[in-house]
Order: C-alpha cells, then sequence, then structure tokens
C-alpha cells in the first residue's frame, strides 16, 4: 500500500480551490433571490432597490463593491442614487463636490421596455445634479442580476453589476 503524502503547497492549493467555490457556488444562486415573475412585480411597482457588488470603470478594471454603500432606489416618481465612482471627471466639480454619483429628485424621461427575446427588462431615465446631467441605463435579467450604466456630461462613462431587489426588503 502506498503512502500518502501531501506537501504543504499542495494543501494550500486544495483550499484555495474549495475557498474560491465555495465563492462560485453562491454566487450562482440560492432560493432567496428574485424568479422572473417576481423581477415584473418589483419593476412595475416602482418600489425596489439595486445594489451593486462591482464597478467597470471605463479606463480600468473591475472594482469589487461588497462592503462599500452604493444604492439607487426607486419610489413611484423619484429616485434616490449614490454611487461611487471610479475614472476620471472631463469637466466641472468644483472644490469641496461629492466624488461619487449622487441624485435625488425626480425620473426623467422614465422609460420601461421588456426585451422577451433576450431575457431582460430596460429602464431608462436621466437626472440633473447641478450642473451635470446624467443618463442611466439599467439591464434586468430574469434571475435579478442588473447591469447599469451611467453616462455623464462631465465624467467618463462607468458600469455596474448587481442585484434588484423589493424596497421593503432593504430598509
Amino acid at each position: 500500500m502506498k503512502k500518502l503524502s501531501l506537501k504543504l503547497s499542495d494543501i494550500f492549493k486544495l483550499l484555495s480551490f474549495a475557498v474560491l467555490m465555495s465563492i462560485f457556488l453562491n454566487s450562482c444562486g440560492s432560493s432567496e433571490k428574485l424568479n422572473d415573475t417576481q423581477v415584473a412585480e418589483v419593476i412595475s411597482s416602482k418600489e425596489f432597490e439595486i445594489k451593486n457588488d462591482w464597478a467597470m470603470p471605463m479606463r480600468a478594471g473591475n472594482i469589487n463593491l461588497i462592503g462599500n454603500p452604493n444604492f439607487i432606489r426607486f419610489q413611484t416618481d423619484s429616485v434616490s442614487i449614490f454611487l461611487p465612482y471610479f475614472g476620471v471627471r472631463q469637466t466641472g466639480g468644483g472644490y469641496g463636490n461629492a466624488n461619487g454619483i449622487e441624485y435625488e429628485g425626480p425620473v426623467k424621461n422614465l422609460k420601461i421596455s421588456e426585451n422577451v427575446n433576450s431575457a431582460y427588462r430596460q429602464i431608462q431615465f436621466e437626472g440633473n445634479n447641478g450642473t451635470e446631467n446624467l443618463k442611466f441605463s439599467i439591464l434586468i435579467f430574469e434571475n435579478g442580476k442588473t447591469n447599469t450604466n451611467v453616462t455623464s456630461s462631465q465624467r467618463d462613462a462607468i458600469s455596474y453589476r448587481g442585484r434588484i431587489s423589493h424596497l421593503a426588503e432593504t430598509e
């Protein structure tokens, strides 16, 4: 019978693999996530929140946002947004201005559409925060995952990946 011997480096590799698999399996889904019908209901209620796990700046790699406050909260005809910003500001934003993308106010030029063939819904709207014009395009997939694109009159575009939930669940 052969004697099984493991080196410390082999044990480290096995533990690393187990941790990575655990993270992957947790991100794949659970019973707490919304299904397609629930996603449609949440969007039509216009009472929901999106929290993002990733920021994807135009000129850099993905940035993990877990543990960093960020949100897009819809409440009927208004929206409250706080998203950290990583990128280049082209103009404006004088001394003392916030570094993140912040907006609170009415939802302007709201468009909600459904792409049945691609299994996602899209929400588009605009906001004006002083001298900065912001345009938001949010793709919401059947499993509740989201992809938010933000374009600004003063900054490079940035995208975020996250998840939609009922507003009542997040407060």
